[in-house]
């Protein structure tokens, strides 16, 4: 069976054999020759645990204890494009391709739509490094971390989401069957953006 754990990155990726793990994980995930190297991704996700502090679901199989899904997610302050007046700089946009101008325009833009449904940025999230394993595929595991993530997150008050810059075209497919999503807008790779009521996603 499946056993998932939720809490901080710093907690349950603190090793770097934990990091190879990770990476193993999204090189199955996203295929060979597709997605960030192997040394970016490392870069990403150490940087995601020890600059930005961020939190994530471990999935593992309990007959190896082999690690098979990994879901990263952290409030949206936590991120430094996700605030007001936050500009590009060299190397933070890997998954885009647009300007800079454009990059900072798409983001206030999603902060405004949010701001104007009454939400309180400070009670909103973002996921990010969603990753299972080809062999685990279809036993609805990145459904199950969501919604792990989901409990968690209500918890400490956090009530709404937001996805954009997706990993995979199926993520990004995956995002707008979600319950309650809700376009609100488009990345600056032309991608929609959803807003996600929490609640609703819990387990």
């Amino acid at each position: 069976s499946i056993v998932y754990a939720t809490g901080k990155m710093s907690a349950l990726l603190n090793t770097d054999a934990i990091l190879d793990d990770c990476i193993a994980v999204s090189r199955s995930a996203m295929g060979d020759g597709n997605g960030e190297s192997d040394a970016d991704n490392r870069r990403i996700i150490t940087d995601y645990r020890d600059n930005l502090d961020l939190y994530c679901v471990t999935a593992r199989d309990d007959t190896d204890n082999s690690l098979v899904g990994l879901f990263g997610f952290g409030d949206l302050n936590q991120y430094p494009m996700c605030r007001r007046g936050w500009t590009p700089v060299s190397g933070t946009k890997k998954r885009s391709s647009s300007s800079a101008n454009a990059a900072a325009s798409w983001m206030e833009a999603m902060l405004d739509a949010i701001e104007a449904k009454s939400i309180n940025l400070a009670n909103v999230d973002a996921a990010c490094a969603i990753y299972v394993h080809a062999d685990y595929k279809g036993q609805l595991i990145g459904t199950t971390m969501m919604g792990k993530r989901a409990t968690f997150q209500v918890a400490r008050g956090i009530t709404h989401a937001v996805s954009f810059m997706y990993e995979t075209t199926d993520i990004k497919n995956w995002s707008a069957t979600r319950t309650s999503a809700e376009e609100i807008g488009t990345d600056d790779d032309g991608n929609k953006v959803y807003l996600f009521d929490l609640s609703r996603l819990t387990v």
